[in-house]
């Protein structure tokens, strides 16, 4: 019966693309030498020769079809940050894990259908750290019934930015001995377009706005302010929300909140929003860390700005996911298995350090973790295949996991799930942040409906638990979003009922070119060999020494 089922929604799914409008973009990924920030010149990773990257907007059952070129000396791969991939896993853009990714000089088409989902993603590089290097833009997936009355509808997005390339900038702290501080970004991009230089928001009295704050950072946290105008959260990761009064949005790399604003009744009087680009684990720098930065609401042009008290960030009530419900009501999911991953950190004689989620941080497979899954019949459902540089965890069809992630670490991380959302169902304290000059995480539970969310910041010396139901068979990325995390091992694979994929999941041609065409195989283990024979495969990194 479980077959039948799932072969009716692949059938309907089907039927709903050849029906839905077709969005074509066409792509032309390369390096533009620019200067983004107002003063340095560098190369960009552009589209199409140009900087920043248009946003990607379609309205919900259209099928985006992006035909990529790549234009770069090295590999790319292109992901749609928070599409679900419904047994098309390969389209997901995580290089390794669901891809080889795009060779110099190729092309490849990514079809990805919107049929069950709207809001507020995004698309961004996978390869490397090419996010850092400007492959980032909002994908905004319009609903075709409102979630709520507006007049009008803007997109602010953040990025951090720095004139180096991220490896530059880790090999450069390397040298100062200050490689454990992920890089320091010194300028803060509104809108693709320095902040300092940035357009105003133009506000008619009494209009109601929803604006989509986005932050597309890579290491950086952002705190988003309106003082004068009262914001009510309405989703979060493109996930509806109880709409939830808040005096400020703060998000940490990859999350996004949909908020509305109601206008002032009078165009008497100007207003400023306030931008603050922090991190926990830099140290406090007057003018450098954290940076502040400040756009103007324009209800008239030459009219005064409004005087408005100024007040310290505790004393207001920010987005705490913990606290907010999800719209539609879904309860509290049971509980039928827990995974803990606990973050670890080691640093080595060289002093870039590693992080994991258990043993040994993650790394790249000589085959894709889909083609393991794919091609190793029954042997798919042992974690063994993926080597334990994978740090694979199987998943049964039908079953809820609660995961437990324990942070006993100086920084706060960015936490993203591919293919899905998790509830967030509590937070606390973890280690001993008092005596590591920390503020202490307050003991938190959600609400009878959780919200769920895509990305959720784990705060040093903190604990949170997350839940999500294994409705279909996927390989799903879960790792960092702050690129110092993702980039040096803090990640693992959830590999969901790998019968389902191997039955319903046909990889195209074109994937599998760009594969041979970079001498990568397409089947057997982590190393391409059969059964449990690692031979080949490069030895894991040890982070775990307890």
């Amino acid at each position: 019966m479980l077959f039948l089922i799932w072969e009716l929604l692949l059938l309907l799914n089907s039927a709903a693309i050849g029906f839905a409008e077709r969005v074509e973009l066409f792509w032309d990924i390369g390096r533009l030498n620019i200067s983004r920030d107002g003063y340095n010149t560098w190369d960009s990773i552009c589209v199409n020769n140009a900087v920043p990257i248009s946003p990607v907007h379609v309205t919900q059952g259209d099928v985006l079809i992006l035909n990529v070129r790549n234009s770069l000396d090295v590999p790319t791969a292109v992901h749609a940050h928070g599409i679900y991939h419904n047994y098309t896993d390969y389209y997901d853009g995580a290089e390794m894990v669901t891809e080889c990714g795009i060779p110099p000089g190729e092309n490849f088409t990514y079809i990805i259908d919107t049929t069950t989902q709207a809001g507020d993603l995004w698309i961004h590089g996978h390869v490397h750290s090419q996010l850092t290097d400007g492959f980032r833009t909002p994908f905004i997936i319009h609903e075709k019934v409102k979630p709520t009355t507006y007049d009008k509808d803007e997109v602010l997005y953040f990025e951090d930015w720095n004139e180096r390339t991220f490896e530059d900038m880790v090999a450069i702290d390397a040298k100062l001995k200050l490689a454990d501080i992920p890089p320091l970004y010194r300028t803060m991009l509104i809108n693709g377009v320095n902040a300092n230089t940035s357009k105003s928001l133009h506000f008619e009295p009494r209009k109601r706005y929803r604006l989509r704050i986005m932050s597309l950072s890579t290491s950086s946290w952002i705190k988003f302010r309106m003082p004068g105008h009262t914001m009510h959260v309405i989703s979060k990761d493109g996930v509806e929300a109880v709409p939830m009064e808040v005096d400020g949005l703060d998000l940490g790399p990859g999350q996004r909140a949909s908020i509305i604003v109601t206008a002032q009744d009078t165009a008497e009087f100007n207003y400023m929003y306030n931008v603050t680009l922090y991190a926990n684990f830099i140290p406090l720098y007057p003018g450098l860390m954290p940076r502040y930065y400040s756009g103007l609401i324009e209800y008239q042009k030459n009219a005064p700005l409004a005087s408005i008290p100024t007040v310290d960030d505790a004393q207001l009530v920010w987005n705490d996911v913990i606290n907010m419900q999800a719209r539609d009501r879904m309860p509290l999911l049971p509980v039928d298995r827990q995974i803990v991953l606990s973050i670890k950190q080691f640093t080595p004689e060289h002093g870039i350090p590693y992080y994991s989620f258990g043993d040994y941080a993650f790394n790249h497979s000589l085959v894709p973790i889909l083609f393991t899954a794919l091609s190793m019949g029954e042997l798919a459902s042992n974690s063994s295949v993926y080597g334990p540089q994978a740090q694979a965890h199987i998943l049964q069809y039908g079953e809820s996991i609660e995961l437990l992630v324990y942070n006993d670490n100086s920084k706060d991380h960015s936490l993203h799930l591919h293919r899905g959302e998790y509830q967030v169902v509590e937070v606390g304290p973890y280690g001993d942040a008092v005596a590591n000059n920390h503020t202490a995480v307050e003991f938190q539970k959600s609400g009878p409906s959780p919200m769920r969310c895509d990305v959720v910041t784990v705060r040093a010396y903190s604990y949170i638990k997350l839940r999500f139901h294994v409705n279909r068979g996927m390989v799903a990325l879960f790792h960092c979003h702050m690129m110092h995390g993702g980039y040096f091992g803090l990640a693992a694979t959830f590999i969901a009922a790998p019968e389902l994929l191997q039955k319903y999941v046909k990889v195209p041609e074109e994937a599998i070119r760009m594969c041979k065409l970079q001498g990568i195989k397409t089947s057997g283990n982590a190393a391409g060999n059969q059964g449990f024979d690692m031979t080949g495969l490069p030895p894991p990194i040890l982070v775990n020494r307890e």
